[in-house]
């Protein structure tokens, strides 16, 4: 079993005493997202009148709205990542059945050589070959190209949903016009 961890936090004027298996710097970060909550909906218009139980309601929607916000904006970059993945697949696929066909034209290309099956205008059969060997060592390269820079994009969204929804990074540009 995990280590408890404690840590005193300001919400909304009050410390408290949090106590948890996550570490004291993340328990601090939940308690500095909720102050902030609250804050921006005590700032919303009416909210002095309301009941105590309707401010709570409020307040709870609007974290509830943030999560839900997130949880579909995760779920969005998971599903982007796929598509990269499989394109990132497709691609060296792609690059490998192109490595191969070009392989198989080199040792063509020796074996008619070697058997001294050369062309009428030997050299138009090589420059052709060499032409055909060429194209698809470009068209080769071309495809590692891409094929990496979608496994690059692939692994980007991964490491940006490691960002908490309470950090203050996902707090700025504050909300107006909440539901009351």
């Amino acid at each position: 079993m995990s280590e408890k961890h404690y840590a005193e936090v300001l919400i909304d004027g009050v410390v408290y005493t949090l106590g948890g298996q996550e570490d004291e710097a993340y328990l601090r970060r939940v308690a500095a997202y909720l102050s902030e909550k609250i804050g921006e909906v005590r700032k919303q218009k009416g909210y002095s009148r309301m009941s105590a139980e309707y401010q709570n309601l409020l307040l709870q929607l609007n974290v509830a709205d943030d999560y839900f916000k997130e949880k579909e904006r995760g779920d969005l970059l998971e599903a982007q990542k796929n598509i990269l993945e499989r394109e990132a697949y497709s691609l060296k696929h792609e690059l490998i059945t192109t490595q191969m066909k070009l392989e198989a034209l080199q040792k063509e290309q020796k074996k008619d050589l070697r058997a001294g099956g050369q062309p009428a205008d030997a050299e138009a059969g090589e420059t052709a070959g060499a032409e055909a060997a060429a194209s698809l060592g470009e068209e080769s390269a071309s495809l590692e190209g891409t094929a990496s820079a979608a496994e690059g994009d692939a692994a980007g969204p991964v490491q940006q949903t490691q960002e908490t929804p309470g950090s203050s990074a996902g707090q700025k540009g504050g909300r107006r016009g909440r539901r009351h």
